[in-house]
């Protein structure tokens, strides 16, 4: 994309050149084309039995009418026609068509969708047909999405939510995606973004009409609303993370001094041979990562070097690696050797804390384990025999689904919202330390303006390349 926006940087105005500069080629591209007819296959390639096409613009219709040859059906009605070849006049395939007339579509265009069988020959020709007609390109990744924002189909945290609907692997990031999907993320910052603009009425009556019947001490009417609205916000902001951790798998690293079992235990839980697995010490330098289904929560699962005093270079450069994921992680899997029990090398007792579960492996060669450390009592597992494999995956199962399962509000999804939120929370506060009213208000102004750029209703081209530019073709 970056090569392309350099060729095409000669010929473009100084608008497109000062976007350019900026990186915000999203923009660019929904204002430079904005009048493009653009086509997308919504259906991955390969064999399938069905193949879609999404058409959306001004040629939709004209192109409906080249590849059937017969009027436009009604719109939201399902008709099957031969699919023509506009050049050569040959049938493709027989194929469902579907049409959504203008504004009541997707993205507030003409948009035509048509099904055809899904083999490669049948794909290849249709995209060709397509294609043939003058003025239809391939649509940019998200662009189906961000016309839907630019025709107010959509605000921009319901065109992530589509994205996040898409890419959900998992029970709660489905339904958490399908929420802000609907809105529900866009109605919580509208609602307050609404109470500042009342706010900032109020004030600016006062200052014009300084005679009228207004509340007699505004000030202090101001200041009640908005320390109501700072609570709230505070604790949208202390949430732990927890959507976004939901959205992007909750982190879980496997530590341990060497050899006590840690490879093992990930090829368990991958249920195939991610790790190796060796007597000999140092054998995990890299992180390993695999990714699991806790019961509708996605986790991630690092593997990490054995902590220990090294003497290789190669090995401190894995274990500093291993104390880096210590200290990012979410829960932390704390891998004893039941070999050398009750035997504890201070640097790995230091990592404990509240957020460890303590394994004690090879189990077939300890008993009755009843010591604790750190008030909490090791859960014996057994590698070799997979004893108390099932006791240890209900145990870390319960601990995610305490504390990031999904509840009724809505939740922070993505860094750029916290950073928002977060900006408007700070101006509420600053607002708070003015007694003058008309500077007040300037603070107030600044904590609306936060909330907006979150929906995508002011400087909506600082975000776009942000918010569209992780969507697949067709979206």
């Amino acid at each position: 994309m970056k090569k392309k926006l350099k060729t095409n940087k000669i010929i473009k105005c100084i608008y497109t050149f000062i976007l350019t500069n900026c990186n915000n080629w999203i923009f660019d591209i929904y204002f430079r084309n904005k009048n493009d007819t653009i086509l997308a296959e919504l259906t991955p390639s390969g064999r399938g039995s069905i193949a879609v096409f999404r058409i959306s613009g001004s040629l939709a219709e004209n192109t409906y009418t080249r590849l059937v040859k017969k009027k436009l059906p009604s719109p939201r009605t399902a008709v099957i026609h031969e699919l023509y070849d506009p050049e050569r006049g040959k049938i493709i395939d027989v194929s469902l068509f579907l049409w959504f007339s203008s504004p009541n579509s997707f993205t507030g265009e003409d948009v035509l969708e048509i099904h055809t069988h899904g083999g490669r020959a049948v794909r290849e020709a249709t995209l060709r047909a397509i294609l043939s007609l003058k003025g239809i390109r391939l649509a940019e990744p998200g662009e189906f999405s961000a016309r839907a924002f630019m025709a107010g189909r959509i605000d921009l945290t319901e065109a992530e939510g589509v994205a996040d609907l898409v890419a959900a692997e998992t029970e709660s990031q489905r339904i958490q995606a399908l929420r802000q999907m609907g809105g529900s993320l866009k109605e919580l910052y509208e609602r307050w973004r609404q109470k500042l603009v009342s706010l900032l009425a109020k004030i600016e009556a006062e200052i014009d009409f300084s005679d009228e019947d207004l509340p007699t001490d505004l000030n202090s009417v101001i200041c009640s609303e908005t320390e109501d609205l700072l609570s709230e916000i505070k604790n949208h902001l202390n949430d732990n993370k927890k959507g976004q951790k939901l959205r992007e798998g909750i982190r879980v690293v496997l530590l341990g001094p060497p050899n006590s079992g840690k490879s093992s235990l990930m090829n368990i839980l991958a249920g195939r041979d991610v790790a190796i697995v060796s007597n000999i010490s140092g054998t995990t330098r890299d992180i390993i990562e695999i990714s699991l289904d806790l019961d509708g929560i996605p986790a991630n699962i690092c593997d990490t070097a054995g902590i220990h005093n090294a003497t290789e270079e190669i090995e401190k450069e894995g274990i500093r690696r291993s104390h880096k994921e210590a200290k990012i992680s979410d829960i932390k899997i704390m891998i004893l050797d039941g070999e050398k029990w009750p035997e504890i090398p201070s640097e790995i007792i230091e990592l404990f804390d509240d957020d460890t579960i303590i394994i004690l492996n090879k189990s077939d060669l300890v008993k009755n384990v009843k010591e604790k450390i750190v008030k909490k009592t090791p859960l014996s597992i057994s590698c070799l025999t997979l004893s108390g494999i099932p006791e240890f995956m209900n145990q870390l199962t319960e601990m995610v689904k305490n504390r990031y399962e999904l509840g009724d509000n809505p939740l922070i999804t993505r860094e750029r919202h916290r950073l928002a939120v977060s900006e408007c929370y700070e101006a509420l506060k600053r607002s708070l330390l003015i007694t003058e009213i008309e500077l007040k208000a300037e603070d107030l102004r600044q904590a609306s303006n936060s909330l907006a750029r979150i929906t995508g209703r002011i400087d909506i081209e600082d975000v776009l390349d942000i918010v569209f530019k992780d969507f697949c073709i067709g979206k």
